[in-house]
């Protein structure tokens, strides 16, 4: 029998934990939106919307336009960043090596809708891996920091959410997992956010992780 304190699942965020996406992405939401005189930089776009639902970074933009933004705003700016992350994508260094190395089950729960999930996943060769334990946050209707979408993977996947970890670069998702009871484990490429709680495990590489899966 496995101690109280073991994880029967690893739930990995997707945009910025497996895939190098956001950078892709800010650069997608700095192009598109000069189309509507708003000028947002890659880096100004990375560092507010980086975990944020589409609904709240389209707010955002209003705002900065003046106005509302019509309604093919998101289908075209989707569809700019599909173009884009086809070219570009690669996956999170040792991301690959991490889940074929990895004997604890797994999981994907992302606030992107399934088809960029598995865009992203099919770019960078791992989408196999992943495949019928993809969850995306259009499924329950609820977006990070709400902890919904992490337990409903959970519930999905037969697993108490004590016994779940959750692998995440973002604030929101990291919230997302301690509202939600989980272990929670942040992947901090590029130094620790300043407002991450006390007490999440830092890891600075996707190599690191076995060691707080009990791995």
């Amino acid at each position: 029998m496995n101690p109280d304190n073991a994880i029967d699942l690893v739930i990995f965020d997707c945009d910025g934990t497996l895939v190098d996406s956001e950078v892709v992405a800010a650069e997608a939401w700095s192009e598109y939106v000069a189309r509507y005189g708003v000028d947002l930089t890659a880096r100004e776009a990375l560092q507010r919307f980086r975990g944020v639902s589409m609904t709240l970074c389209r707010a955002h933009i209003e705002a900065l336009h003046g106005a509302p933004l019509p309604a093919s705003f998101e289908q075209e700016l989707r569809a700019l960043m599909g173009t884009m992350l086809e070219a570009r994508l690669q996956p999170i260094a040792g991301a690959l090596e991490m889940v074929q190395a990895l004997a604890i089950p797994y999981a994907l729960a992302s606030n992107a809708p399934h088809h960029k999930i598995e865009l992203c996943l099919r770019v960078t060769g791992l989408l196999p891996y992943f495949a019928g334990r993809i969850f995306s946050a259009y499924d329950v209707q609820r977006w990070k920091p709400d902890p919904a979408l992490f337990l409903f993977a959970a519930q999905s996947l037969g697993v108490a959410p004590a016994r779940c970890a959750v692998v995440e670069d973002s604030l929101p998702g990291v919230q997302a997992g301690l509202a939600a009871g989980m272990k929670v484990i942040a992947l901090q490429e590029h130094g620790v956010h300043p407002e991450l709680p006390e007490g999440v495990a830092v890891i600075e590489r996707l190599a690191d992780l076995h060691p707080h899966l009990g791995a």
